[in-house]
């Protein structure tokens, strides 16, 4: 008897969750959703591949020096609460110090609509510094609804230059050796987050996606973590 109450309790707070997670911040069934990151990592080439835009890209040069708004149709989307998505792609960080003092204004519009944040950083790296000063500086920015998602771009370049085996362009997945990199990537990328954050906002681990825009590797993932917010 007390096992089937405890199953019912359980049950209870899973769909209580779910019914507040599809109202917590969100308004008019409308999601906004702001894609952030340093520049060059790729945060507009994601957004193309992942709702079929066609956003200008360039691996050198900055192409987004405004932000760039689009609605999707999340209709087609099963089980997926809202009847839109609005994307946001902002202007990235770390151009230069007079493009960071520009884009300021921009963040600070943006930043305390958003429901959701996808922060865009790079795999085949470990400078994540200018990551963490803006993570700090943002902070005050955040609503308490607001949910984190850091996408991990360019898991194809991961451990390539320290000699690991690198990506299968035939079955379009990560090397042994890259599998074996990636949880020790995404537990580098949490502790330096969740210090930045210190507790502002709700961030786990598996709010981590790695991926690649470039082969398409993980995008459903990430997809899937935006559009449920889970």
């Amino acid at each position: 008897m007390l096992k089937q109450i405890l199953r019912s309790l359980a049950h209870l707070v899973r769909s209580l969750i779910q019914w507040i997670k599809t109202l917590v911040g969100v308004k008019n069934n409308t999601l906004t959703v702001l894609f952030f990151g340093k520049t060059g990592v790729g945060k507009s080439s994601t957004l193309n591949a992942l709702f079929g835009l066609n956003w200008a890209t360039d691996h050198a040069v900055a192409c987004t020096k405004k932000p760039h708004v689009a609605h999707i149709d999340a209709s087609r989307y099963s089980g997926f609460p809202y009847k839109q998505v609005r994307v946001v792609d902002l202007p990235g960080i770390g151009e230069s110090l007079a493009g960071d003092k520009k884009y300021m204004a921009y963040y600070k519009k943006w930043i305390p609509k958003a429901d959701s944040l996808v922060w865009v950083t790079q795999a085949n790296t470990r400078a994540y510094k200018r990551d963490e000063i803006f993570l700090k500086q943002f902070k005050p920015l955040f609503k308490k609804s607001l949910f984190l998602i850091v996408a991990l771009n360019k898991i194809d370049c991961l451990g390539v230059y320290e000699g690991e085996k690198p990506f299968q362009i035939v079955t379009t997945a990560p090397s042994e050796d890259q599998v074996k990199l990636i949880p020790e990537k995404i537990d580098d990328i949490y502790n330096i987050f969740k210090e930045a954050i210190n507790g502002s906002i709700i961030f786990h681990r598996h709010h981590i996606v790695p991926y690649t825009s470039f082969y398409g590797w993980g995008l459903e993932q990430l997809k899937t973590r935006i559009l449920t917010r889970s």
